[in-house]
Formats: C-alpha cells, sequence, structure tokens
C-alpha cells in the first residue's frame, strides 16, 4: 500500500484539479514508450503525480520542470532516457523503472543494457555517447560529483547547454525517486520490480 490514498477525480479541490488536469492533457500522455496511461481505473494520478497533489504549488513546479526535462532539451531521447534509468536504478525507484525502462527501450536504449543496470552489471556500450552518459550519471549519483576527466570529455562531447540539462535530469530524477520511495508508491498489478 501507498503511504497517501489514491485521489480521485471528485476528491480534488480547484487547485489540485488544475495540476491533475495539466498532468492528464500534457506532453506526458502521449510519450512514446509511455507503460499504460497516467491513471488508474478509479482515475486517479499514478507514479509520483498522486503525490505532487498534496501540495499542488509545489507539484505543479515539480511537473513543469519535469516535462522542461523531457522535452524541451536537447538530449537525443536515448541518452535522456538512459540517464533516468541509471538514477531509477540507483534508488531502487520501483515505479520509475517501471516507467522509464520501457521509454527507454522505445527511444533505442539496447534491451541488453537496460537487463544490465537493472543487474547492477557493468552494460557493455557499442554506442560511446551513452557510455559516456552512463558514466555521467553514475558519478553523480554515486560520488555527487563528476571527476574532471569524465567532465571534460562531457563537455567535449556534447557541450555545456546539454551537460547543464544532464546535470539537472539527473537531480530532478534523484527527487522523483524520493518523493516515489518515501511514500511507497506501488507498481501495478502483475509488475515484478527490480532484483535487490
Amino acid at each position: 500500500m501507498s503511504r497517501f490514498s489514491s485521489l480521485t477525480p471528485d476528491q480534488l479541490d480547484a487547485e489540485q484539479r488544475s495540476l491533475y488536469d495539466a498532468i492528464l492533457h500534457g506532453r506526458r500522455a502521449a510519450a512514446p514508450g509511455r507503460p499504460s496511461g497516467l491513471t488508474a481505473e478509479d482515475g486517479s494520478l499514478v507514479g509520483p503525480f498522486n503525490a505532487y497533489l498534496r501540495a499542488p504549488k509545489v507539484g505543479t513546479r515539480l511537473s513543469d520542470l519535469g516535462e522542461a526535462l523531457r522535452f524541451d532539451t536537447t538530449l537525443p531521447k536515448n541518452l535522456l532516457e538512459l540517464a533516468v534509468i541509471v538514477v531509477a536504478r540507483h534508488w531502487s525507484a520501483q515505479f520509475e523503472w517501471y516507467a522509464h525502462s520501457r521509454m527507454a527501450l522505445a527511444a533505442g536504449v539496447s534491451p541488453d543494457i537496460v537487463d544490465a543496470i537493472a543487474h547492477r552489471k557493468p552494460p557493455a556500450f557499442t554506442d560511446p555517447e551513452e557510455a559516456l552518459v552512463h558514466r555521467f550519471a553514475r558519478e553523480i549519483v554515486e560520488n555527487h560529483h563528476v571527476s574532471e576527466g569524465t567532465y571534460r570529455d562531457a563537455t567535449d562531447r556534447f557541450g555545456e547547454q546539454q551537460v547543464f540539462e544532464l546535470t539537472a535530469l539527473v537531480g530532478f530524477y534523484g527527487a522523483v525517486s524520493a518523493v516515489l520511495n518515501t511514500f511507497e508508491v506501488q507498481l501495478p498489478a502483475g509488475v515484478d520490480p527490480l532484483p535487490a
């Protein structure tokens, strides 16, 4: 059971309803690889979004930042989703992994790479950009810092704008993971959790 009960549309005040509608009708709804929608059968939001409704002023800003990082950055989708699953695996954020591992596959990340990350094994990359993003994201989540060599390699390869976007993305999905894990957001029925 999630620590927050699901809020159905009829339980929402005007501020919550505005956020609910923005999430439900925003760009996430049509994203490739999106698993089974943004709502449960009762109309309540799934994933971190049900938690966002508890504080709609903050939830709206988190939702807007998430949309900007997913849809308004210059990062190629495979690199973006790869970074997200590195964060999800580090935190063992079950719902984040469930959602974004599918989006990573839809964006062209190899099933072997996704599986290796899920099992905490070193992925065998053939794409040097994916290898670099994986190294960069892991250094942030594991060391809370990016080494000079990795930073130099990333800025040489991607430029300052994409390195900033990548850093913000990793930080944001750390925050999402904290929400998911703190409030024990549940996986949909029948979905296997990440291995320990």
